[in-house]
């Protein structure tokens, strides 16, 4: 990296700690932690004669009752079923693969827990794996809203007060420029994710040791089974990528707008509520969900027993399309940062 791509990425990582915006962030995150282990903390004590989180067990009487169960849901499906994709049969055929692929591998029965893409209910599992996904996407919500505003600052905010006029005469590669600009939040965004992940861990493995079942993930009829620390690290990659592909998106979003107000209240409609997708929910079409960025990226869909969200679609083919969905976010952004007139 030459003298004057450092500078101008010095130069992105001191606006974005304007007012010790760092700090605060890295103070959010360690309260909504310390909140989530003192509320699991208080729940298992209260619920601690009950037992949450159960391994798959007693593998020939499941996997008789969900294909039973499965052939009732095919046979019966009203036209709400139909028009509404919930893809429960997807789910009912991963849970079936999980127990075949166990009984057949001949795992001790109640050693393996199915991944689940919603961990809504993860406080009451009262393991480490389950806090630590449970914490984690809590901390998440902070990590996206922070790249959110620093996108939209560093680029609608600047170009509508007029800052970026300001530094542009100078002799600055406007591609560098923008690089610099998008550099420093996939870098500050990333550590955050990083820190977050390994705060809630710790706070998982004092909370509850280092004790887990391990966690079998499914992608069509492909199982794969791993340890909880393993398992971890899927869901950690994961985010990665999400908080990677999430920032590309809003820097296109950011490419649209000139202001300030207009471009993160766009941003909060398309990532916080899936704005955009909903016409691929009534669709109801087999592979409609590849034309959605936001379909494509929920990739815990695709290796969970909940199914993915939208009929025909596989992780095998969310993967390449979500790539391809940055690298026009990318590319339509530079287009645009280079045609604007400061």
């Amino acid at each position: 990296m030459n003298n004057k791509m450092s500078n101008l990425l010095y130069c992105e990582f001191y606006k974005i700690n304007r007012k010790h915006t760092l700090l605060k962030l890295a103070i959010a995150v360690v309260v909504i932690a310390l909140a989530m282990t003192a509320l699991s903390a208080v729940l298992q004590s209260v619920l601690s004669g009950a037992v949450i989180s159960q391994g798959l067990a007693d593998y020939d009487a499941q996997i008789a009752t969900l294909k039973a169960e499965m052939e009732m849901l095919q046979s019966s499906g009203s036209w709400i079923d139909k028009l509404i994709v919930t893809n429960g049969v997807a789910g009912y055929k991963a849970r079936i693969a999980i127990l075949e692929y166990l009984k057949s591998h001949n795992v001790t029965s109640g050693s393996v827990m199915a991944y689940s893409g919603t961990n809504s209910l993860g406080i009451l599992s009262f393991d480490v794996f389950s806090f630590t996904n449970l914490c984690m996407s809590m901390l998440m919500n902070v990590v996206i809203i922070f790249l959110i505003v620093a996108c939209c600052r560093t680029t609608s905010g600047e170009y509508a007060s007029g800052a970026m006029k300001m530094q542009f005469l100078r002799p600055l590669n406007k591609n560098k420029f923008f690089t610099a600009k998008w550099l420093s939040v996939v870098i500050v965004a990333e550590a955050l994710t990083l820190i977050s992940f390994f705060l809630s861990l710790i706070l998982g493995l004092i909370l509850y040791g280092p004790n887990a079942l391990n966690v079998a993930f499914v992608a069509g009829s492909v199982v794969t089974v791993l340890p909880p620390m393993g398992a971890l690290m899927v869901t950690l990659l994961i985010n990665m990528v999400q908080v990677f592909a999430l920032t590309q998106a809003t820097m296109f979003i950011c490419s649209l707008c000139n202001t300030y107000g207009k471009s993160i209240v766009l941003c909060l409609l398309f990532l916080f509520f899936s704005f955009g997708t909903w016409v691929e929910y009534v669709l109801a079409v087999p592979y409609v969900g590849y034309l959605g960025f936001l379909a494509n990226l929920d990739w815990s869909s695709g290796i969970s027993v909940d199914g993915t969200i939208f009929k025909g679609m596989s992780i095998w083919g969310m993967i390449p399309i979500t790539l391809l969905w940055c690298a026009l976010f990318m590319w339509f952004s530079y287009k645009r940062f280079n045609k604007k007139e400061v």
